[in-house]
């Protein structure tokens, strides 16, 4: 019976630590259980880390029933499967040191929500339907790019390491690895460049030191 696709990639990133490949990612030996452990953990940290361009969505968000008790007009839930906000109706936030410029004078907010444990709303003045871009968790591997695959295998190997090798040269083959990986994803455009904003002055740098 041929391999799954989570079975294939893990068997790609034990490979690479010289370990022994698995029959099937479910099967109870320590590589396998060491695989399923860092499995989300791991798509998820990468998925967030960068603008997949497979993985952007957007959305039309209505206004919650009950708007916040003060600040903002209007609240609205992100999708589940939101795990970076990109774009908030015109406005995207910025790579540099801006994005720590938080005040109710901005144009949103990204807040807990304080009727569900865990999830996420925007607080903001826009009016509904409001307009969202973002990073959604895609499971299944067979939607992944071939660019992200080849960045989750190196970052999945890399976090592998320490428990089934103890080698400090393998694991730093294996960040040598994921960086080119992750360069060789911007030369193929499957990473969105973000906007350039104006760079913070230095007494904002000064302040954040």
């Amino acid at each position: 019976m041929p391999e799954s696709a989570d079975t294939a990639i893990a068997n790609i990133a034990l490979t690479k630590l010289g370990a022994a490949r698995l029959l099937d990612i479910t099967d109870d030996v320590k590589a396998a259980r060491a695989v399923r452990a860092l499995w989300d953990i791991t798509r998820d940290s990468e998925l967030r880390s960068h603008n997949w361009r497979f993985s952007i969505k957007r959305a039309l968000l209505p206004a919650l029933a009950s708007p916040p008790p003060w600040g903002f007009d209007y609240a609205y839930q992100l999708p589940n499967e939101s795990l970076r906000v990109i774009q908030v109706d015109e406005f995207t936030p910025g790579a540099d040191l801006s994005d720590y410029r938080e005040s109710l004078t901005a144009p949103y907010q990204l807040e807990a929500d304080p009727n569900q444990v865990g999830t996420n709303i925007i607080v903001t003045d826009i009016g509904p339907p409001l307009k969202v871009r973002y990073v959604a968790r895609i499971e299944p591997p067979g939607y992944w790019d071939g660019s992200f695959k080849s960045v989750f295998v190196c970052r999945l190997a890399m976090d592998l390491c320490e428990e089934l090798t103890q080698s400090n040269t393998k694991r730093q083959l294996a960040q040598t690895e994921y960086m080119a990986a992750i360069r060789e994803a911007v030369r193929t455009n499957a990473i969105e460049r973000p906007n350039e904003p104006l760079q913070d002055d230095t007494w904002i740098l000064s302040r954040l030191s």
